[in-house]
């Protein structure tokens, strides 16, 4: 026994030192990696800080070229003014910076103040050829003067340096305790934030501000040589907060860049405390090793986990994983072939859902398209234009149901809205909610909408509209009752009793109201408080699901409009509807737009129907157009003749209407190019985002509503 005992002890000492040996060497070289990776990041994280300080010291010193070029120019014209007319003090417009205009005689007194800034001067920072640079201060306050002879007198450029100063660093921030500094190529201080030390000389001026103190400026002073005899650069230094009544000695970083005045120049400097610009990198060293030594417990302590399992048993834990490995491997080549199977049925679905929404699209264009001619040419009072009517009406039923289609098979579809006149929309859904109404149940209508048209989805808001009708038709029972619907126009005003919380948006003035009151029996106030709420519902199990409230209110607030309701126990609820009213352009109007600019339009389809009826459309209006049914025709006619218009089915047999637009874009740049689609598609708004198409149309189409998309296409 003490034989067969003895092989196992040494088995598991070996597998011991193994796997600390295994533990020690996995540590080290994560460490190790650790480590680098940690010197990388910090190197790149200091780099990235210098960098962003470099971008912050070039934007100030552009900004500040900038503006010294325009406060010349404006100094330049008014010395023009002077020396055409010594008179005459010109005029200056003011800003938040360019506060003043003096005319100074050869002694250097002030003879004439366009608005009356009373300022003493204090040292001359920069002379050039043609204008000098000056510092005068108002008690606390400094100004910038410019100065340019014009024979006999000095126009005086008046400007608030500390205005200026305030606006340019207002949104810069330079770590904690930054700040930006503006300097003389003699040293002299211009901008400073510590007032105190404007026009002082650095090394000078700041041992005779601090004469107390034990200054030691030989940092500083390497600092200010480099910023002499180089155009840009950072450097770290050694110097004091002078900000900081104690004058702290502290490690500084400075990135500078030159600016050119003339022969001479100035120098923007940007200073960060060293501590800013390494903190970030102290707290992510901190963050790593805090990572790295759970990792190393993690690791640890799987470890420990894998060395007690092969105590238990190696060989066993072995078999058992495989198994275990094994079984998960088919359990998951199951899954996956299921979850390809069900794609691939989906895909197809999709591929043959959509292949039938643009055919009946194609059928639907010329069955619209007739129906509106017929509509055009016979009276509206004739039997004849009733039937037209009724096809109209079915046909644009029809195209609703192959939007639906589409949605189902087109991914990242965005939803279409339309301009709807509010009495059609209502005179439609109450014929819905009549077929739906029991014998009891009496319908009274109360509109009062007049031509207000709002911007929706047709098929959603018959959705709502029906859905809080039959909750009124069911909330009155068996008894009966009355359900009255009723519509007006408010101002924007009539929200504030419904919504005192809310705020009503100022994009609209006027809302229609749609009322819809049962004689029910009502809710309370708790109840009435969760209507809205996702699968709340008063009605028995199986007989509601919850949802359609919910749906209701979401469909109302996609449209920007509002929904509530209120309810008296015993005696029924109101819900009202408010949708922000649209402004129209008629119609007649936009036809007449297209006549009177006298388009030359090219349509391609492959169906011939569609160009058939579109050549009809169109000449009834009184316009001309081109059709054909190939890419090469049409390549043909766009290079043989000059077109305003390209409509281009999106589907075309041989060729992509997106593609052959992005094709011809730079060919004819003011050609309107508008695609015609079975269902607006990802692709489709993103070309139009981006230019390349200038606007879609849904299918079926027709020459009115293809001149309206024409229309707001050529108005871009």
């Amino acid at each position: 026994m003490k034989e067969t005992l003895l092989p196992k002890l040494r088995r598991n000492a070996r597998l011991i030192a193994q796997t600390l040996a295994v533990g020690l060497l996995t540590l080290l070289l994560f460490g190790a990696a650790g480590l680098a990776a940690w010197r990388d990041y910090r190197d790149t994280l200091i780099d990235s800080q210098t960098r962003q300080l470099e971008l912050v010291v070039q934007s100030f010193a552009d900004v500040m070229r900038y503006t010294l070029t325009e406060y010349s120019a404006r100094l330049d014209a008014a010395a023009q003014k002077v020396r055409q007319n010594p008179a005459v003090l010109p005029n200056l417009s003011a800003s938040d910076t360019i506060v003043d205009l003096w005319l100074e005689d050869a002694d250097g007194n002030i003879t004439a103040k366009r608005y009356g800034v009373e300022a003493d001067c204090d040292v001359l920072l920069t002379r050039t050829d043609g204008i000098s640079f000056w510092q005068y201060h108002s008690g606390d306050r400094h100004y910038l003067v410019l100065k340019e002879d014009a024979g006999e007198e000095t126009v005086c450029l008046v400007t608030d340096s500390e205005a200026f100063y305030e606006q340019l660093v207002s949104d810069i921030h330079v770590g904690e305790n930054g700040y930006l500094v503006i300097k003389n190529d003699k040293n002299r201080i211009i901008m400073h934030p510590e007032r105190a030390q404007w026009g002082l000389d650095i090394l000078a001026g700041r041992l005779a501000l601090h004469k107390d103190a034990d200054l030691d400026l030989t940092s500083l002073q390497t600092l200010l040589d480099a910023q002499l005899t180089e155009e840009s650069g950072i450097m770290d230094y050694y110097s004091y907060w002078w900000t900081d009544p104690d004058l702290p000695r502290v490690r500084k970083v400075s990135a500078f860049r030159r600016i050119d005045i003339g022969d001479s120049f100035w120098t923007v400097s940007a200073v960060l405390d060293y501590d800013d610009l390494y903190r970030p990198v102290a707290e992510s060293f901190h963050k790593i090793s805090h990572i790295f030594e759970l990792g190393a417990l993690v690791l640890l302590a799987i470890m420990a986990y894998i060395f007690s399992l092969l105590l238990k048993n190696r060989r066993s834990a072995d078999k058992i994983t495989a198994l275990k490995e094994v079984n998960s491997a088919l359990e998951e080549l199951h899954r996956s072939e299921e979850t390809l199977a069900h794609t691939q049925r989906l895909q197809l679905m999709g591929t043959l859902t959509g292949g039938i929404a643009h055919e009946f699209n194609n059928f639907l264009t010329p069955i619209t398209g007739y129906a509106d001619l017929i509509m055009a040419e016979t009276d509206p009072d004739s039997e004849i234009y009733d039937n037209a009517l009724e096809i109209s009406e079915a046909a644009e039923k029809a195209r609703d149901v192959v939007k639906q289609i589409s949605a189902m098979s087109r991914k990242n579809v965005e939803t279409v809205y339309e301009t709807l006149k509010v009495d059609n929309l209502l005179d439609k859904t109450m014929k819905l909610v009549h077929t739906n109404c029991p014998r009891q149940v009496a319908l009274q209508t109360d509109f009062a909408v007049g031509d207000a048209c709002i911007l929706g989805n047709a098929t959603q808001l018959q959705q709502v509209l029906l859905n809080i009708c039959v909750n009124g038709v069911h909330a009155m029972g068996a008894a009966g009752g009355t359900l009255t619907v009723g519509a007006d126009v408010v101002e924007r005003t009539a929200l504030f009793s419904h919504f005192p919380d809310e705020k009503i948006p100022k994009d609209w003035e006027k809302y229609v109201c749609i009322r819809i009151t049962d004689t029910g029996c009502g809710m309370d106030k708790d109840t009435l408080q969760h209507i809205f709420e996702p699968f709340f519902t008063t009605k028995k199990s199986g007989e509601g699901t919850g949802l359609g409230l919910a749906v209701a209110e979401q469909i109302i607030h996609t449209h920007r409009g509002w929904l509530c309701a209120e309810s008296t126990p015993g005696k029924g609820s109101t819900f009202f509807l408010y949708l922000p009213v649209e402004e129209q352009i008629r119609r007649q109007e936009q036809l007449q737009w297209g006549q009177r600019h006298d388009l030359r339009i090219l349509a391609a389809d492959d169906n011939q129907k569609v160009l058939n009826l579109l050549e009809k459309d169109f000449g009834r209006l009184g316009l001309s157009i081109t059709t054909c049914a190939r890419r090469e025709d049409m390549e043909g006619f766009l290079r043989d003749t000059p077109f305003d218009v390209l409509l281009i089915d999106e589907s075309l047999t041989d060729a992509s209407g997106v593609d052959f637009c992005m094709a011809i874009q730079n060919r004819y740049p003011a050609l309107t190019r508008i695609v015609m689609v079975a269902a607006p598609t990802r692709e489709i708004v993103d070309a139009k985002r981006h230019k390349v198409i200038d606007g879609y149309i849904v299918k079926p189409v027709a020459a009115s509503t293809l001149m309206e998309v024409i229309r707001e296409s050529r108005r871009k």
